[in-house]
């Protein structure tokens, strides 16, 4: 399937208490790559009136997401032809933690996701867009689930840093704070 042009805002680890980002155009939907507070969420849904996909970051949470919030952890669903699907938490660092995981269930688990276009989680992938610290070492079973289906494109939250880096035909991309990215599609 080859999804729509789209207007995507993408928030990760959004730092502020209120939504304060100028954004004039039109958004598609929107992606929460975790750490993003319920407020933040019911303002982008108030403001933008559109869907938001998201996943849990390390921080966030137990609750349930809002019924506006589509929770895509070891899913996937389609909006404007775009298959979405996700992972939420980090590897184990503390060893406490509802959103902490060890990499190696993780990948049992992402062994089960099918392909999707977008491809969204809180972790970022091990030695190409995560932190030498312990706390921000990326994943390598999502790195695994990234060369072996090749989504469009991925986006991750937890470094509170911007970068990107490609992967095979897979543009990674590492969100702090909220971004707009223009989706097309391309084989």
């Amino acid at each position: 399937m080859i999804g729509y042009p789209s207007n995507v805002l993408v928030v990760a680890d959004y730092p502020k208490p209120r939504f304060e980002e100028d954004i004039r155009s039109k958004i598609d939907f929107v992606l929460s790559l975790g750490d993003v507070e319920t407020p933040i969420l019911e303002e982008l849904h108030l403001r933008f009136q559109t869907r938001i996909f998201a996943v849990k970051g390390n921080h966030d949470s137990t609750k349930p997401f809002p019924e506006y919030v589509t929770d895509v952890h070891l899913r996937f669903v389609q909006h404007r032809n775009w298959y979405i699907g996700g992972f939420g938490g980090v590897p184990g660092y503390k060893g406490s933690g509802a959103y902490e995981w060890d990499d190696l269930s993780a990948a049992e688990k992402l062994s089960k996701l099918p392909y999707v276009d977008i491809f969204i989680c809180h972790a970022p992938l091990l030695g190409i867009t995560d932190k030498e610290d312990y706390a921000h070492q990326g994943s390598e079973a999502i790195k695994h689930y990234i060369d072996a289906q090749q989504p469009k494109y991925v986006y991750h939250g937890h470094v509170h840093e911007k970068m990107g880096a490609m992967v095979g035909e897979t543009a990674v991309v590492s969100v702090f704070g909220a971004d707009v990215f223009h989706l097309t599609y391309s084989s």
